[in-house]
């Protein structure tokens, strides 16, 4: 599978204002591609998404499409990061005005588009990696420029749903308050299949109830790559060439699903200095919050069925109560490594003797709650997995509590 890191935009407002800005705060990154820019905690957005993309080798070869005018920034990052400076694209563009003029020119000679697709949106970047790369493999593409909460998800889940549901995959995550629809690409998804049903390109709020923000993070098949080029020579303004536009026309062409990741992420791609900085505060609040919380305690209490049998007329439904004075409750806290608590009296692994482990084990059998602790989580993964929910990357410790005998068995017998 291969992997491509789109960092090709103009940031024309923002490099301005840091230009211009009087404070001195910011003197040192005039000139300074976006990508490279600060990102929570100091480091630059970029190195969040080399760290994410470049761990457990889940890609044979990873691409990044630049401009001519930042290209000597990420060849230098490059040297640095250990990225192979071979692998990094030019698409020949030195400023925002040149990929306008280069569009006016392609405007005028629309067959040559796919020969010469040089900077003419994102799309438009992909396909001259896709093209001059000869890349015929699956592919992962991410906005190198984008902000996101640093270590809040895996990148190995991302690909392993990709490949179960066997069509393209979009990335998306909910919303927060501050965030308006306009300014997003905005997904509608079957609850069931997770397939998207629309997608709708920073939509206006009274043509959608959704709140499902689409990000550039995308998973596409090999098969779809030719759809590029159909696509730009449909497309040839400047403007139909991001990723939200294409995306609207290709979910009309074959099946695109959607993954919700547990994380917000912000493109910076035309904001001034003010919204960056604030972007970049929100996402250092958020992993500030992210710290070890408290421990969390679920409590359920005995139940006892009192009619009903699967195998009857009941058809499986039973009537029962709960009896409060006997519980089982479970703790769970955020971890360095996920840990299944035994309990020390249902899941004893110290003994006095063989003797003593004999007369428990007689008395009081092998199992207790930890293979049930163990089952759940199995289970809880398994459904994830399935469903397309990705997990935080964050460990816990799992604990229970009980104080309902362990072999107590009531069998209740209706006889008509």
């Amino acid at each position: 599978m291969i992997c491509v890191i789109l960092v090709a935009g103009h940031g024309t407002l923002l490099e301005k204002q840091i230009k211009d800005d009087l404070s001195g705060k910011y003197i040192g990154l005039q000139g300074v591609p976006k990508a490279l820019l600060p990102g929570v905690g100091g480091k630059s957005i970029l190195d969040f998404w080399w760290e994410a993309i470049k761990m457990r080798q889940l890609f044979t070869d990873v691409f990044l499409v630049t401009n001519a005018d930042k290209y000597k920034y990420y060849e230098r990052w490059a040297t640095a990061h250990d990225f192979p400076v071979e692998n990094i694209v030019n698409d020949g563009t030195t400023t925002f005005e040149t990929r306008l003029l280069e569009n006016k020119k392609h405007r005028i000679k629309n067959s040559r588009i796919i020969q010469s697709a040089q900077g003419l949106g994102a799309v438009a970047d992909f396909e001259l990696v896709v093209r001059t790369k000869n890349i015929q493999d699956d592919v992962v593409v991410v906005a190198g420029d984008m902000l996101f909460q640093d270590g809040n998800f895996d990148m190995a889940q991302v690909i392993k749903y990709f490949k179960l549901k066997k069509g393209e995959l979009a990335i998306y995550y909910e919303m927060h308050g501050m965030e308006q629809t306009e300014t997003r690409g905005i997904v509608e998804v079957c609850p069931l299949t997770n397939r998207i049903e629309r997608f709708l390109e920073k939509p206006k709020p009274d043509q959608t109830t959704s709140r499902l923000a689409s990000v550039v993070f995308y998973c596409f098949q090999k098969e779809t790559l030719s759809t590029l080029e159909i696509y730009l020579k449909k497309r040839a303004d400047i403007d139909q060439r991001g990723f939200g536009n294409y995306l609207e026309w290709l979910v009309n062409q074959t099946p695109v699903y959607g993954m919700k990741l547990p994380t917000g992420f912000q493109l910076i791609g035309q904001v001034g200095l003010s919204e960056y900085e604030k972007w970049v505060a929100y996402f250092s609040s958020i992993s500030q919050k992210g710290c070890p919380l408290e421990p969390y305690v679920a409590r359920a209490y005995a139940r006892i069925g009192l009619m009903g049998n699967p195998s009857d007329g009941f058809n499986g439904k039973t009537i029962s109560m709960s009896i409060a004075n006997f519980w089982a409750e479970v703790t769970i806290q955020e971890s360095q490594q996920l840990v299944l608590v035994p309990h020390p009296l249902n899941d004893p692994t110290e003994f006095g003797s063989l003797g003593d482990l004999h007369g428990i084990s007689r008395k009081e059998g092998y199992l207790g709650g930890l293979r049930l602790l163990q089952a759940t989580c199995k289970k809880f993964y398994q459904y994830c997995y399935e469903k397309g929910i990705a997990l935080a990357k964050k460990n816990f410790s799992l604990k229970y509590d009980t104080n309902i005998p362990r072999q107590v068995v009531i069998i209740a017998c209706v006889k008509h």
